[in-house]
């Protein structure tokens, strides 16, 4: 700002020479055109290119030279007219003030180069001193205040605009450091899930003395089909590659082409638990798709209640699994009459920690039921409702055992589908 104005500046000190005939020393007027218009390019050019810009170094240089301008220059006129025809140094010199509010701030510094400007002006019309004399001097002082103020304002602006900067810098890293956890955490549960899910309950069934019967080769290949495709495909965990060969083809047990929807889902896990012998009795009625994740994540919980239900129910003569929703809803129950337990003798397991805590962090709520001797029920649902129908959520997402049911139908009611198996005492 202050090298635009010295630049536009130096333009007023050709005017005293339109009154050549009149000047004292006209040679002496020219010669302060061509200095006045060296200083201003050099100024200018300092200003908008220095390494110091405005720096104390070219604030004073520039005050020392307007003080020699004013007092050389004005002997240009004769005496009784410097203040009429060298009046057109001033606005030249008004910049070296202004500079000086930009450049020094306030301090005795800055003041003391104010008042030598002054003074230096009313050395220079001397003797021709008039009412005049005062505006000049007083345009000294209030181009030095101005300025001052003007760059408190600016100063303040950068240092917000700074500020700003700096926090948009860390709300950058901020995201991108939650978007890198929550991609971890999406590894984490699919790699907890396929453990889990696939691996595990073959395990179990070989260590607990269990023969190798043609159900569970079958689930072992299809665990070890998924183990070797986060071990050496390059997409890693991509639930794409890992529920077929990442180019649409279906693998041993998965949905065929064009059978991936959260239904065709569904249904593979309702094959893969009736190949274990497990007495189910589905009722799905999928009308739209849910997200990806919230999909993975409710086939996820399900496998892992149907799950518990081969583990801990005992000998049970039918197991139901209802599926209801669309792509904005999705309830999903299953209702064993086993043994049950007390959820309060009952340390959580997997299930509550990893498959149902995924389906919670995508928006749904998934609660168990249960009783001794009565079974048990796993309620799923996406979205989570506001309001649970008791009012209160547990927090490891078990219902108390006094058998209460967290399904919105009432005891001994059927949701709107009206599934047969859910009639009766819970």
């Amino acid at each position: 700002m202050v090298g635009y104005a010295r630049a536009a500046c130096a333009t007023f000190v050709v005017i005293p020479l339109f009154g050549w005939d009149r000047l004292r020393h006209p040679w002496l007027a020219v010669l302060i055109v061509v200095a006045a218009a060296g200083e201003a390019s050099w100024f200018a050019w300092r200003a908008w290119h220095g390494p110091g810009r405005l720096s104390q170094r070219l604030v004073l240089t520039d005050v020392a030279f307007c003080v020699a301008l004013m007092l050389v220059g004005s002997r240009a006129a004769q005496a009784h007219e410097r203040n009429k025809l060298m009046t057109e140094l001033v606005p030249f010199s008004l910049v070296a003030s202004a500079g000086v509010g930009f450049g020094l701030g306030l301090g005795l510094l800055a003041v003391f180069a104010v008042v030598i400007l002054m003074t230096a002006w009313s050395l220079a019309v001397l003797p021709d001193v008039s009412l005049k004399l005062g505006s000049d001097l007083l345009g000294f002082a209030l181009w030095y205040v101005v300025a001052m103020l003007i760059a408190r304002e600016l100063r303040t602006l950068s240092a917000a605009t700074a500020a700003a900067q700096d926090a948009a810098r860390a709300a950058g890293r901020l995201a991108v450091e939650q978007e890198r956890e929550a991609e971890s955490l999406r590894q984490r549960e699919i790699t907890h899930r396929e453990i889990h899910d696939y691996l595990l309950p073959i395990v179990d069934h070989v260590a607990g003395g269990g023969l190798p019967s043609p159900a569970l080769v079958r689930e072992a290949r299809r665990g070890a089909q998924r183990a070797r495709r986060i071990i050496m495909d390059p997409r890693g965990l991509d639930p794409r590659v890992l529920d077929g060969d990442g180019n649409g083809n279906g693998g041993d047990g998965l949905p065929e082409p064009g059978e991936t929807g959260f239904e065709a889902m569904m249904s593979a896990v309702v094959d893969a638990f009736a190949d274990e012998g497990l007495a189910l009795v589905p009722f799905v009625a999928i009308q739209g798709e849910p997200p990806v994740p919230v999909r993975e994540a409710l086939v996820a919980a399900t496998r892992e209640a149907l799950r518990n239900v081969v583990r801990h129910a005992g000998g049970v003569d039918e197991v139901s699994l209802f599926v209801e929703g669309d792509a904005d809803a999705v309830l999903v129950v299953v209702r064993d009459r086993g043994v049950g337990f007390d959820p309060a003798t009952v340390r959580p397991g997997g299930g509550l920690s990893g498959s149902y805590q995924a389906l919670r962090r995508h928006g749904g709520q998934a609660l168990v039921t249960a009783r001794p001797g009565d079974g048990v029920k796993v309620t799923l649902r996406w979205p989570a409702p506001s309001t649970p129908p008791d009012g209160t959520t547990p927090p490891d997402g078990t219902t108390p055992s006094d058998g209460t049911t967290p399904s919105d139908a009432p005891d001994g009611e059927a949701p709107s589908s009206a599934a047969p198996w859910q009639t009766g005492p819970r």
